[in-house]
């Protein structure tokens, strides 16, 4: 509290410098000072000048009753990462006394309308001590698991949770990548603190206050645990999808479309409640979406390349590690696929030329899979197989006639994969009609043109694709797909169906966070440097 010699001298303070303008033009001059002085490694000396700044700002603040608090808190703020900078190491834990200095310092500065950075840092020292607290142990050596046990953790993340909300609701696009690391902060808090009931009501409600567009930025995340089993974290993210949804159904068509062929039953069985509803008010594009990413998938490796590489795959499965099951587990659904018949002219060349011959080596499976349950014995899984081995380091099976069918069926791959690797090298150029007809006569799509949907709704829509498709000759034989979309413009892919594209995807959103924080530095954006982005969407 302020009493009568306080008010005497801001008053003094404001006449010697000539009028409270020129006393305000005064402490902003001197903090960039002492700003200057931190930067050239006199801290001690900016530290102790700061802690007296911040008490001068705030007596001049009150006393004379100015309206503008930015000064003010922005030397709170200051005080408080400069002490934290100061004192420990990245990631290293703040002792407890410094939590209470920086709390109060952070504290003061959201309370005098500090904008996002006060919010921001107010927010992530609050995440950062529960986070701390999390990974201390119970006094017994043990360590404490993910949720929180104490009352002081426990408001820690609430207050971190409302903060967090607070920050993205005044971040601009100067903060992007700021935004960016609250939106992931706040969902680590639901992650991890979620299952109690109470953090997750709180959750709820801070969540109906994020304009439903800030959302997208993490989508990836937001999708990656829609399988999630706690309720109480279902009902905060299920919803909120659900919203996306309804708001932006383009953005997720291609998501979803991966999770669907997923081979966890959980997160294919959540895709597909998720899909149901979009398909209440999109249920055009939902079919759409599914074609196209299926037809791609088909483009992206035909039959020829499927069998090249599960014949490969199996063979060392087989001959290297011994592991029988897992090569079968691996065939019989190449087999299964074979049998349903042809759905274009290239997998009816394939059947044409191979079909025979693979049919054959099918049955031989088959004979072994039955010799093998006739005679009570299990399938040899490898290392932990009951097989045995001779003097040379040889397999010796336990099942000779099984053994001659399995035999028999390698004979019949080896000679198909010797064909097979011999076609390939002249596969060059692709005609849909000929492995994709769907994609050949879509026309007028509602789906976007992958990675041109924006927050605010515009995209481009997917007018056609164009019919020839170039392989290029690396080892993964990627495709060089043209989409033209209803801008009359033509959208250059490249189709890749050897790899999982989810981890491409997410250093791609790292560039975005990367470039965000160039755009905001002074130096960097006057040499305008950023990392080239790409559109990445995984299909499967």
């Amino acid at each position: 509290n302020y009493g009568q010699f306080h008010h005497q001298w801001s008053k003094e303070l404001v006449e010697e410098a000539g009028g409270l303008e020129r006393l305000t033009i005064q402490h902003k001059l001197y903090f960039a000072f002492l700003k200057h002085l931190w930067l050239t490694d006199r801290r001690e000396e900016a530290l102790h000048r700061l802690n007296r700044l911040c008490d001068v700002v705030d007596l001049t603040t009150h006393c004379e009753s100015i309206e503008d608090n930015s000064l003010r808190s922005a030397c709170w703020l200051e005080l408080g990462e400069w002490k934290i900078e100061e004192n420990i190491t990245p990631n290293a834990f703040i002792s407890e006394p410094l939590q209470v200095e920086v709390l109060s310092e952070f504290k003061r500065a959201t309370l005098m309308d500090g904008g996002y950075k006060a919010w921001h840092n107010w927010a992530l020292l609050n995440f950062r001590i529960a986070q701390q607290l999390n990974e201390s142990d119970d006094g017994n050596g043990n360590k404490r698991k993910g949720v929180p046990v104490s009352s002081s953790q426990r408001n820690h993340v609430v207050v971190a949770i409302k903060s967090f909300v607070s920050a993205i609701s005044l971040g601009t696009k100067r903060w992007s990548a700021s935004v960016q690391q609250d939106m992931l902060n706040f969902l680590t808090c639901l992650f991890q603190y979620g299952e109690q009931s109470a953090i997750a009501n709180i959750i709820n409600e801070c969540v109906e206050s994020v304009p439903i567009e800030t959302w997208l930025g993490v989508l990836p995340q937001l999708l990656a645990r829609i399988h999630i089993k706690s309720p109480s974290i279902r009902s905060v993210l299920h919803p909120l999808l659900v919203r996306l949804g309804e708001k932006h159904p383009q953005a997720l068509m291609y998501p979803l479309s991966v999770l669907l062929k997923s081979p966890v039953i959980e997160r294919k069985s959540a895709a597909e409640s998720l899909m149901n509803s979009l398909r209440s008010h999109s249920s055009a594009l939902v079919e759409e979406a599914l074609m196209v990413s299926s037809e791609l998938i088909r483009v992206a490796i035909l039959w020829l390349e499927t069998w090249h590489e599960g014949l490969e795959e199996a063979s060392r499965l087989y001959f290297g590690e011994g592991n029988v099951s897992g090569m079968l587990d691996l065939l019989l659904p190449l087999h299964e696929k074979l049998e349903k018949g042809a759905e274009t002219q290239r997998e009816s060349e394939f059947i044409k030329t191979f079909g025979s011959d693979l049919a054959q080596a099918d049955q031989h499976l088959k004979d072994y899979i039955r010799l093998f349950n006739e005679g009570g014995e299990n399938i040899p899984t490898g290392s932990n197989s009951s097989s045995s081995y001779d003097g040379q380091g040889r397999h010796i099976r336990q099942n000779e006639e099984a053994e001659t069918a399995m035999n028999k069926a390698w004979d019949i791959y080896y000679t198909v994969f010797r064909r097979i690797n011999k076609q390939l090298p002249a596969l060059t150029k692709l005609e849909l009609s000929d492995c994709s007809p769907a994609l050949s006569r879509a026309r007028g799509l509602e789906l976007g043109v992958p990675g041109s949907y924006r927050v605010d709704g515009s995209y481009v829509k997917i007018e056609k694709f164009i019919p020839s498709v170039q392989v290029i000759t690396s080892k993964q034989r990627p495709r060089k797909i043209t989409l033209r979309g209803s801008d009359g413009k033509d959208y250059v892919f490249l189709l890749k169906g050897h790899e999982d594209l989810r981890q491409d995807e997410r250093v791609m959103q790292l560039f975005g966070l990367v470039n965000a924080l160039l755009e905001r530095d002074r130096q960097t954006k006057k040499h305008d440097l950023r990392i080239q982005r790409y559109a990445v969407s995984p299909l499967s």
